[in-house]
């Protein structure tokens, strides 16, 4: 066990900070693990952009009518700059594919995609393709929360046994942790998904799905970091609590109660909240480098025998282990899977009047302590632009999302590698795409 603590502990270490910053990259020695000598790569960039959907009148020809040829349609000034910077952010990071959909205030969506969604196979990653964006999640079952708040369902500083008894029994504080603290993380619950423990715990049942009452045993005999409300510290349990919250005051799942809620007002199809519902098509694979490497292979028992590389370093494949714990222990605190393009309506429908009243954006934009953070939702100001946004990182993809409520301006992109490079991650194109769209909106 103590062989497993330490291999978990690794793995802590390689996803520290990416559930929800922004540049969280570190600098760290290869791991020591040698991979096969037979090793495969990228395939070489391809970029590939949605085309517009066909209006009813140009669908519609008639065999008579004269055939005219027109001239192709100047490539519009947004796509141009985000595929542009798409491309060099990859490039600068080696994942091998990444997608983006951005919305501009006069209705004009980006949507693309470049590299491959399988380094062996070789399949392009398509603007269509599916991502898990991890933490995104909660800002979504926040809403959710919100709405029910607006309601009258759910008080925002009631504790959370009140709606489901029995809650974190044997734990300190269980009585006291309210619905407000376990949405802004000042609850003082450890970290489940970067514990030790747990990941040794997960990592001898990885074909088992976890119950919301196995991770709530869990939680109970852990010690907290300190008591409610009186400091800031992220973690994912409070979200996995709400979506238990939902389904005691609605009658419904969890998913049906985000679907109905959330997806479908934002004209959002191509989300799914696992592991309650799955997208018609799987993710992409995606592949986890440095440290998290060596834990996917070490932590679990493993043998490194496809000898994958990416960037000249071995990466762990992870449609290579069975995927039911990945997919179950993030439910409302990160499990969507998601196409880009219905993130950045989601991100949009939020704040534009759509899912959310006036009040209720109040409360999620009012931060706590000094952590830009309010309920379910990262709130800060990048070179003089407001910027809501709420980042992802679960093993094998690293995600962002966000909102610039001065400019009408939504956007989402994500990567199937984690963690990328220092100097790569999210922070660093969210930081060159924001001038660049404020000025192609003016």
């Amino acid at each position: 066990m103590l062989r497993l603590r330490g291999l978990a502990v690794l793995l802590v270490v390689a996803l520290v900070g990416a559930a929800c910053g922004s540049d969280s990259g570190t600098a760290t020695d290869n791991p020591t693990t040698t991979a096969a000598e037979t090793t495969t790569t990228a395939a070489e960039t391809t970029t590939v952009i949605a085309d517009e959907p066909e209006t009813e009148a140009e669908a519609e020809t008639d065999e008579d009518d004269e055939i005219v040829e027109e001239e192709p349609a100047q490539d519009n000034p947004v796509d141009l700059a985000v595929e542009e910077l798409l491309v060099e952010w990859q490039e600068s990071n080696g994942a091998p594919g990444v997608a983006i959909s951005v919305r501009m205030p006069d209705g004009h969506h980006a949507f693309m995609s470049s590299g491959v969604a399988d380094i062996v196979t070789e399949a392009p990653v398509f603007p269509e393709s599916y991502f898990r964006i991890a933490s995104i999640t909660k800002t979504m079952t926040a809403a959710v929360v919100l709405q029910l708040v607006e309601e009258g369902l759910v008080e925002l500083d009631e504790p959370i046994q009140t709606y489901l008894p029995g809650w974190l029994d044997g734990y300190p504080y269980a009585a006291d942790i309210t619905v407000r603290q376990a949405m802004d993380h000042t609850n003082g619950l450890i970290e489940y998904a970067f514990d030790p423990e747990f990941y040794a715990f997960a990592g001898t049942r990885l074909d088992q799905p976890f119950e919301p009452d196995e991770l709530y045993g869990f939680l109970a005999g852990t010690e907290p970091l300190f008591a409610p409300g009186e400091a800031y510290s992220y973690e994912t349990g409070g979200f996995f609590a709400l979506g238990s919250v939902i389904e005691a005051v609605t009658g419904n799942t969890a998913a049906d109660e985000m679907r109905t809620r959330i997806f479908e007002p934002a004209g959002a199809e191509n989300i799914y909240l696992t592991p309650q519902e799955f997208p018609p098509e799987e993710a992409i694979n995606g592949y986890g480098r440095e440290l998290l490497y060596v834990a996917a292979f070490q932590l679990i028992g493993r043998t490194d025998e496809e000898g994958l590389t990416i960037n000249d370093e071995p990466v762990a494949a992870m449609k290579s282990i069975p995927q039911d714990v990945l997919q179950s222990t993030g439910w409302t605190g990160g499990g969507n899977e998601a196409q880009m393009e219905s993130v950045s309506a989601i991100f949009r429908a939020l704040f534009d009047g759509t899912i959310l009243s006036d009040e209720s954006i109040a409360l999620m934009t009012d931060t706590v302590f000094d952590a830009d953070y309010g309920l379910g939702l990262s709130v800060d100001v990048i070179d003089g632009v407001t910027v809501y946004s709420h980042g992802g990182g679960v093993p094998g993809f690293r995600s962002h999302a966000a909102y610039l409520p001065e400019y009408d301006i939504a956007y989402a992109f994500s990567s199937n590698l984690i963690p990328l490079p220092e100097g790569t991650d999210v922070g660093v194109i969210e930081r060159e795409l924001i001038p660049v769209l404020i000025d192609l909106a003016s």
